[in-house]
């Protein structure tokens, strides 16, 4: 890393002041301007590509601060994941069920390894067994139970693939 460069402004006696001389008819003005008081930073390659450098390097970290806080978000909308509810209906007499259906993902994922659990919320007309989740897509999947119940309202908690 380079050293920081503490810029310094040219500073003399008299900013302004010139000198006039004429040769030749033509009239050509000199800088007088007196006494040096302070010897500014000189404005050279150097000092100028150390600036670009240090710019280059901040706008570096700020692409990949903002790459971790993407990272992060996703991270966290992974964990939070997304409640859907669904009533699942049999028509069939047991140990028959046809009470798949698939369900929809409002968020859709990027793989699908994420995991669905089902939580029973209301049951009628019998048990519900157990639940199947199946055909996992990046935007929904296939859920059915193994009992006897004619209806039954599952909550699916859907954390994960992203």
């Amino acid at each position: 890393m380079r050293d920081l460069v503490n810029w310094k402004d040219h500073v003399v006696e008299y900013p302004n002041r010139f000198t006039q001389s004429e040769s030749g008819g033509y009239t050509t003005l000199e800088k007088a301007p007196g006494t040096i008081q302070q010897q500014g930073t000189p404005q050279n390659a150097t000092n100028f590509n150390t600036m670009d450098l240090a710019a280059f390097e901040a706008m570096l970290m700020a692409s990949e601060c903002t790459r971790n806080i993407n990272h992060l978000d996703d991270s966290v909308t992974g964990l939070q994941g997304e409640v859907i509810e669904a009533t699942l209906t049999n028509t069939q007499e047991y140990p028959f069920n046809n009470s798949q259906q698939t369900l929809q993902i409002t968020t859709p994922r990027n793989t699908k390894d994420y995991t669905v659990v089902p939580e029973i919320v209301s049951v009628s007309g019998g048990a519900v067994g157990d639940f199947e989740i199946s055909d996992k897509l990046l935007n929904g999947f296939k859920i059915q139970y193994t009992g006897s119940a004619d209806s039954v309202t599952v909550r699916c908690y859907v954390r994960g693939g992203i």
